[in-house]
């Protein structure tokens, strides 16, 4: 794969899957999982098995790798007004390299934004200080390759240290339902300390998503990432992120936070500048409706909910297709439980037939299953993300996969606070074994 063509995955990646920084990093439950088209960049799978315990197929990423960075000389950028407030940017004559104008928001679909036009946007909507520009790419494509996600990164240094920003544009189907799902909260549960997050409908029918987390979700460094998304009724999703460090990853911190505030992130991407860059854009058609086979977050709570023993209940729910978590509270400390409930019937076909293209992840996940009598596998697993979780893992001959996890804390990024799980290894696989999960025809 080509760097530009790296780049590219990376960033609609991360921009579809702000929402879900935290959510979903070592936390889901399904492993070897087949990959799903219209899901592309909110969920990965994995075809591994980790330390025994399955290893987990929503995968998340807190920040965008921006590659194909080349040196660049340090550029001093002082504010519009010369107050030290970020500029505008709007209609800034010098955005771009020498002698290649922005064009403006009225230019035609067609006109094509440079790489060096928006490191030239960036720079101008940033406070003054110096900038390095470490990499671009415009709208149009470079060499062979095919247009892409317009992005410019750099390295700021307002004086208090450097810091790593990087900004970029894509383009969705006006009004697709998707959209909202880049700007909505992660889940709190799957926050570690320190995580803040706000998701803020705008005036002009948008909506702004400020996030300040870290780069790792486990904190194994303190390296911070913060960022701002924008979803526009037009279907653009601008997202800026920045660091406290000149790289996002493997790189000293230079600072105690970032350099722009949750303000300035939120004007940043808001401003009218980016305009031109998302009219540099085709407009992607409308993607085809979800064809209902797959369970919803609420039909997966509302089945579990009635397969829960007496006095429990359901509390702080949250989920995706395909997948939901709650958390349950007996009186002895929250316990988190999550489901993911999928149609596994072409990976068990393949399995039984042999013919199993990219591994045989039924083979790999069950090879030590029990069998029920009535044909159903049925692996029990115990593990650990930083709260212990007590997994159920089923497949029943239909193809309907079920896995149940709990665990001994309110989120699996909080420690434990309870020796074992709420649920017990036979209630669990009560829940993932039971008639009412239906394949869906």
């Amino acid at each position: 794969m080509s760097t530009d063509e790296k780049f590219e995955d990376d960033l609609i990646y991360a921009i579809s899957r702000t929402g879900d920084a935290f959510q979903a990093e070592g936390t889901a439950l399904l492993s070897g999982g087949l990959r799903r088209g219209r899901r592309r960049w909110r969920r990965g799978s994995a075809a591994a098995v980790a330390g025994g315990v399955t290893a987990l197929a929503l995968v998340a990423t807190g920040g965008v790798y921006l590659a194909g960075a080349g040196g660049g000389q340090p550029v001093t950028v002082a504010a519009a007004d010369g107050s030290g407030a970020p500029a505008s940017g709007t209609g800034a004559p010098d955005a771009g390299a020498p002698g290649t104008p922005v064009p403006s928001a009225s230019a035609a679909s067609a006109a094509a934004v440079t790489g060096e036009q928006m490191a030239g946007l960036l720079k101008a909507l940033l406070p003054p200080g110096t900038v390095t520009v470490t990499g671009s790419r415009g709208s149009a494509g470079t060499g062979n390759q095919p247009p892409g996600a317009p992005y410019a990164s750099v390295v700021f240094d307002d004086g208090h240290g450097q810091a790593a920003i990087q900004v970029g544009v894509q383009r969705q189907a006006p009004g697709d339902a998707s959209l909202l799902d880049q700007v909505k909260c992660p889940d709190p549960k799957f926050q570690p300390a320190g995580v803040v997050c706000t998701s803020t409908p705008l005036a002009d029918g948008s909506t702004l998503m400020v996030l300040q987390g870290y780069e790792y979700p486990d904190r194994r460094v303190d390296t911070k990432a913060w960022s701002a998304t924008l979803a526009g009724r037009d279907g653009r999703l601008v997202q800026v992120q920045e660091w406290n460090a000149a790289k996002e990853k493997d790189a000293p911190i230079t600072r105690p936070a970032p350099p722009l505030t949750p303000a300035q992130l939120g004007a940043l991407v808001t401003d009218k500048s980016w305009d031109a860059v998302v009219q540099a854009l085709p407009t992607p058609k409308p993607q085809s409706p979800a064809t209902g086979k797959e369970y919803s977050a609420e039909e997966i709570l509302a089945i579990t909910a009635g397969l829960l023993p007496a006095g429990l209940t359901e509390s702080e729910t949250g989920g995706q297709p395909g997948y939901a978590n709650f958390v349950l509270n007996d009186g002895k400390g929250k316990s988190m439980v999550e489901l993911n409930v999928q149609d596994w019937s072409r990976a068990l076909k393949d399995h039984q037939q042999g013919t199993a293209k990219d591994g045989d992840v039924v083979e790999q996940l069950f090879a030590k299953a029990r069998t029920l009598p009535d044909g159903t596998k049925v692996v029990f697993e115990k593990g650990a993300d930083k709260a212990a979780v007590w997994r159920v893992d089923s497949l029943r001959p239909d193809g309907m996969r079920v896995v149940v996890g709990a665990y001994t804390a309110g989120g699996p990024k909080q420690p434990s606070v309870r020796t074992a799980p709420a649920l017990t290894e036979a209630q669990l696989e009560a829940i993932a074994t039971s008639p009412l999960w239906v394949l869906k025809k």
